[in-house]
This record gives C-alpha cells, sequence and structure tokens, in this order.
C-alpha cells in the first residue's frame, strides 16, 4: 500500500512511518499540510492518504472537499480532538475514515483498510447510479438529492448512497425518479412558510433506509 502522509507533527510522522514500515506499506511522500496535498497526488500515485493533526477545522475541511472532487484517494484522518458537527462535516468532505483519540500503532492497518473500503463502496455505487440509465441532468438532481440526504439525516456521503439505492429499491422506482421527489419536496418545504418546523422531505422516508459512516 502507498501512503501519501499529511502531518505536521514530527511525533505523529515517526509513529506513522515506524507502522507503515512494520506493515510493509510504502511512504513516497509526507507534506505537512493539506494545502500541498493536492500538488503532490497530482505527481504520486497513491492508495491512501493519511493526514494527522491535533485538530481539523472548516478551513481544512473545504480544501479536503476540493481534493476529493478532483483527485479522490481514500483520506484517513487522525485527530486528537474534535466534536459532533466537526465529525459530520468530516464526512461529508470525502473523508473515509475519521478516528478521534485513535492514533495508535496497532490501529493503523485496521484503520486504513477500513477507509479504503469505504472509499472504494461510494465510487462503486456513484458509478452503479450514474450509469443506471440517467441523463446528464438526472445525474445532477442525484447529486442535490446526496447533499440534501448528507445536511437532513446527518450521513456520510456513502451512506446517502446507499440509503437512495435502497430507497429506490424498496419501492421499485428508479433511482432519479426518487432523487426528483427528495428535491422536489425539500424545495416545496423550504418555501412554505407553514411547514412544521425541522420538517423535510428526507422524514417522508425511513430513518433505517440510511447506513451512517461512522
Amino acid at each position: 500500500m502507498r501512503i501519501v502522509l499529511v502531518t505536521e507533527n514530527p511525533e505523529y510522522a515517526d509513529l506513522l512511518k515506524r507502522a507503515a514500515n512494520n506493515l510493509s506499506y510504502d511512504i513516497p511522500a509526507h507534506v505537512t499540510s493539506i494545502a500541498a496535498l493536492r500538488l503532490t497526488l497530482k505527481k504520486i500515485e497513491a492508495d491512501v492518504v493519511v493526514v494527522a493533526t491535533t485538530q481539523i477545522n472548516s478551513r481544512k475541511l473545504r480544501q479536503i472537499a476540493r481534493i476529493h472532487q478532483t483527485t479522490p484517494r481514500p483520506i484517513a484522518v487522525f485527530v486528537n480532538q474534535s466534536d459532533a458537527s466537526t465529525i459530520n462535516a468530516a464526512l461529508k468532505s470525502g473523508i473515509s475514515a475519521f478516528v478521534v483519540d485513535g492514533l495508535k500503532a496497532e490501529r493503523v492497518k485496521a484503520v486504513l483498510d477500513l477507509a479504503v473500503i469505504r472509499f472504494h463502496e461510494t465510487q462503486t455505487l456513484q458509478k452503479q447510479l450514474q450509469e443506471a440509465n440517467t441523463t446528464p441532468a438526472e445525474r445532477r438532481l442525484i447529486r442535490q438529492a446526496i447533499e440534501i440526504l448528507m445536511n437532513k439525516a446527518h450521513v456520510s456521503e456513502n451512506g446517502a448512497y446507499q440509503g437512495l439505492y435502497k430507497m429506490a429499491l424498496n419501492r421499485n422506482k428508479r433511482v432519479a425518479d426518487i432523487a426528483m421527489f427528495i428535491v422536489t419536496g425539500e424545495q416545496f418545504l423550504g418555501h412554505n412558510t407553514h411547514s412544521i418546523a425541522g420538517n423535510s422531505a428526507v422524514n417522508v422516508v425511513s430513518r433505517n433506509e440510511f447506513t451512517a459512516a461512522a
């Protein structure tokens, strides 16, 4: 496994490099900022990106989201401390595994394996949805529905794709039709001043149809 390491902390870098060496993983690049990651990924083929930092803020998450859109890779993040809102934002940004206070050598393999599995699950679902007899306009609609599900149901991107796919199967409908229902329902409720506070199109479907990624 080829890893691009992102950390400004020498202790974290040393721990991860020793763990990678013990696992016979290769670290062809080590950068000290997420800002430097985009250029690095254009030069180096990596199986996974590992970010290790004390805390992660919204600016760094936006940088990761942009990288995920242009050069998608499995991304595992280790932080010392975080809160629920940051964890939700992290999963929505494209991070495949987010670990709080868990940077231990013996956990590295399990976390990286999980990141890779979740990343490829999401990529496969995206491809299936895109190829399911959809037009470009329908694919944009599906993307809108995914973003609504992520924000309203508080699930990861992978969880939103799985939930949308499951809703379509359970109702014997096309994924694009379910996406249209979610988007138009959300638009109606968003513009209806008499709608019940906190209501949304997502509440119309069962929360059991979503699989939240931890």
